[in-house]
Formats: structure tokens, C-alpha cells, sequence
């Protein structure tokens, strides 16, 4: 099996869409955009998603870059990579969020495609990163716990650090 990320682009089309619809729109703190939207509207989410590279930092966002996760050419998540935070986002949520299909949860895969996300990361010169698991997601603190990041806080929600 061939695990890698891509970038989000305008390529992507109904394999992805289909994807992003096996996603609960809110789960564990995350929102998945995508979900239910119809798929003449797909392009357009791609590009709101794709413009967020470029975001300052406010309340709302931060520059984020979006990865597609595929095993050979089957997409099987999402991960986003918040390329600036500042205090509110490292509290919040972090650098890193991510998101598995529901066909395809309880195989491990978060855990070796968040390793590539961490690859990814350091690409982009970044020699810190931050995550964060919600309350009761043990599944999620699992897949960081496995890559080696350092519990920083738990108040109940977990806060780790990863040092690239």
C-alpha cells in the first residue's frame, strides 16, 4: 500500500467529494465544510479551502494548508496544517487537525498519515508543532501519542507538543 498526502487542488473531483461526505460535519470539535454541500458546489469549497494559505491570523482562521490522505489513489481523510498560530489557536485546536472517513476508522492509518503530515511540516520550516484531542476522543490521543508527541496539559482536553 502507497500512503501519501496531496495538496489540495482543483483536480479533485468526485472520489474526494465522496470522501469529504463519509465525514461527520461535526465531530470532536472538528467541522468538516464539506459535508451535505451538493457536488456543483465541490470546486467551490476546494477554492475557499485553498485561498485559506494565504489568511492572517484572526480569530475566525489562520493560514492553514489542506492535504488529501490516499492509500494508492483511494482518498481516506483530511489533514490541515495551521502554518501560524498564535496563543487562541495553540489553545483552541494547534498546527494539525485531521479527519479519517468513517469507512476506514480503526485501521491506523491516522497514525502513519500523520507522520507524513509532521514530514510536511517540517518542509515548511517549521521546527514546532502543536495538537490538541478533545475531550474523550481516545482514539485521537492514540494516533498523536503514537507519533512521539509530549503531553504538555490535560485539563480534559489533551495538549501535546510535537518537536519536529
Amino acid at each position: 500500500m502507497e500512503f501519501h498526502l496531496r495538496k489540495l487542488d482543483l483536480s479533485m473531483g468526485e472520489k474526494e467529494y465522496e470522501m469529504f461526505q463519509d465525514i461527520p460535519a461535526k465531530e470532536n470539535g472538528s467541522t468538516n465544510l464539506c459535508f451535505g454541500i451538493p457536488f456543483e458546489n465541490f470546486k467551490s469549497f476546494l477554492e475557499s479551502q485553498m485561498a485559506r494559505e494565504f489568511n492572517k491570523i484572526s480569530e475566525f482562521d489562520t493560514p492553514t494548508i489542506v492535504f488529501i490522505a490516499y492509500i494508492n489513489s483511494k482518498p481516506i481523510g483530511y489533514f490541515g496544517v495551521r502554518t501560524k498560530i498564535n496563543k487562541q489557536w495553540k489553545k483552541w485546536s494547534g498546527n494539525i487537525y485531521y479527519a479519517i472517513r468513517k469507512t476506514e476508522r480503526n485501521k491506523h492509518y491516522a497514525t502513519k498519515f500523520l507522520k507524513l503530515t509532521f514530514e510536511e511540516c517540517q518542509k515548511l520550516g517549521m521546527k514546532v508543532v502543536y495538537l490538541q484531542s478533545a475531550e474523550g476522543n481516545i482514539a485521537s490521543q492514540k494516533v498523536i501519542e503514537n507519533n512521539n508527541c509530549i503531553l504538555i496539559k490535560d485539563d480534559g482536553t489533551r495538549y501535546y507538543k510535537k518537536v519536529l
